[in-house]
């Protein structure tokens, strides 16, 4: 395994005192087995002694530190349950350990919203972000006192998106809605089913879809001190315009993948009723609703600038009209999950390939995977949390996005560069570095500067967490598929990937796996 030891990360205008504070490296041969191996992580997260236990005991918790690490804040600040984070393990392993999906949603249906709370952010139906023990967890402890944060805290705009996607996904995976009828009690210590919880997730994204005025899914954070980014790529900066402008968080952000999810999520929604029959209350408006969403993903988060892709997000400018933040991120790989607007857009092949080729160029493709943001952005660094790193659960997505559009080929590729990735630093860290050389990296340091245009601390290099739930279920998924197939079977896909193959310059270097 490679280290990341220098050079330290390049300054922007307007950044100063720079400080660094060094971790040992991990000696990968003295890990545990259970850092090495993907099951044997998901074992260790769940709490779990034996396959048949996972999902007994609840999610996943959302990271776990070798001893190395134990009692360095940095490394324990993640083990907790994370909304998001529980309900993409659930669904990336639903066909190994279906139990798992049921725990995560009856445990999260027991925190779901029920009131309006700026200082946890609750609002009824919302799906806690971050669950914490506030007696015993010091981070649960320093987040009240310092951010004035409650627990559950629930700033996260996905999370009840996904658990939506996951309710539906776990249902269709039996043919059966009878986990519907589950039991389980709600924070206030009432008795409820799960299509109250079902219902009033689903009521909580259409009301802040009509609550937009064009129909979006956005974030705001109700607590000064809340997560400005509400979203996966939640840090502080991630969020910025081609010309490294903040983006502006007054009047609410729709981030591209967001909005993805809420067409995906509608769309099985939809379709899941008419199968199994279900009138649930939010369901006549839905058609309407998904329909504007389609087209306003086709086209208002499309610029044809730099040959054609799909923006980060859209914010407002100071006269309060939308605009676009162009920046290129592995955000656009979401598209390749809705193959059916297709049926609203005819340009959705277009605009889908014109995607790929972007995320499979030379500024967004790394050695790891797919970068966070493209090289040629002004804030990349490679070492960047989420500003040029490579997150394998993120690549996972795209993959299967990929594998659903039919470009078998790319996937195959993609799945070979995440398993020698893991391969080579043999465990299953958080992120990747997305250098532009052709190894395998992790950070091992963390970096801090000023900035002083935006007035804030930005930790601009930081290690990843040692093993994370969702990097664990991707490589996973991918070890447990059965049939692969390593190339598209229609014959203008295959020509296409054979195209954005050949460009590859590290095509070879990369050990076959699958």
């Amino acid at each position: 395994m490679e280290i990341a030891n220098s050079p330290l990360p390049k300054l922007l205008k307007g950044e100063r005192d720079l400080k660094v504070k060094e971790f040992d490296s991990i000696i990968a041969e003295s890990l545990p087995k259970y850092f090495k191996s993907s099951l044997r992580a998901i074992l260790r997260l769940s709490k779990a002694n034996r396959l048949e236990e996972i999902g007994q005991n609840g999610p996943v918790m959302a990271a776990e530190s070798i001893s190395l690490h134990e009692h360095i804040e940095e490394f324990e600040i993640y083990r907790a349950i994370f909304g998001r984070d529980s309900l993409r393990v659930s669904r990336d392993l639903l066909d190994q350990f279906p139990r798992l999906a049921e725990s995560t949603l009856l445990t999260l249906a027991h925190y779901q919203g029920l009131c309006y709370d700026d200082k946890s952010e609750e609002e009824p139906g919302r799906i806690a972000h971050e669950i914490r023990d506030i007696k015993n967890d010091h981070i649960a402890q320093v987040l009240m006192k310092e951010r004035g944060w409650k627990f559950p805290y629930y700033g996260s705009v996905d999370a009840t998106v996904a658990y939506v996607l996951c309710v539906i996904d776990y249902c269709s995976k039996l043919n059966s809605v009878d986990f519907l009828n589950s039991k389980y009690v709600d924070k206030n210590g009432d008795k409820r089913d799960m299509t109250f919880s079902f219902e009033a997730a689903l009521e909580w994204i259409v009301n802040r879809l009509k609550a937009n005025t064009e129909g979006l899914l956005d974030y705001k954070s109700s607590n000064p001190n809340g997560i400005e980014n509400q979203v996966w790529k939640d840090s502080w900066d991630s969020y910025f315009d081609q010309n490294n402008t903040m983006a502006d968080h007054s009047m609410g952000i729709a981030s591209f993948e967001v909005q993805v999810m809420v067409y995906e999520a509608l769309r099985k929604t939809i379709d899941f009723c008419r199968k199994f029959n279900l009138t649930l209350k939010p369901l006549y408006q839905l058609e309407d609703l998904n329909s504007n969403l389609g087209n306003r993903i086709m086209n208002d988060f499309w610029t044809d600038e730099n040959g054609g892709y799909f923006v980060l997000a859209l914010d407002h400018d100071k006269s309060g009209r939308r605009r676009q933040l162009k920046v290129k991120t592995s955000n656009m790989g979401y598209i390749l999950s809705a193959g059916t607007l297709e049926k609203i857009d005819p340009a959705f092949k277009v605009k889908s390939e014109l995607a790929i080729e972007k995320l499979f160029n030379e500024e967004l493709l790394s050695f790891s995977g797919i970068r966070t943001l493209a090289a040629d952005e002004i804030r990349f660094r490679p070492g960047s949390y989420h500003n040029g790193s490579v997150w394998i659960f993120d690549n996972y997505q795209i993959i299967r996005g990929l594998d659903s559009l039919g470009y078998f080929g790319l996937s195959a590729f993609l799945k070979n560069v995440l398993l020698d990735s893991v391969n080579t630093i043999q465990f299953l860290p958080e992120f990747l570095r997305g250098d532009l050389d052709f190894a395998h990296r992790i950070n091992t340091r963390i970096v801090d500067v000023y900035d002083e245009i935006n007035s804030h601390v930005n930790r601009i290099e930081q290690p990843p967490q040692d093993i994370q739930a969702w990097s664990a279920s991707s490589i996973l998924a991918i070890k447990s598929e059965k049939h692969i197939l390593r190339h598209a079977s229609d014959k203008a896909k295959y020509d296409f990937e054979e195209r954005i193959l050949d460009k590859i310059p590290f095509k070879d270097r990369i050990k076959c796996y699958i």
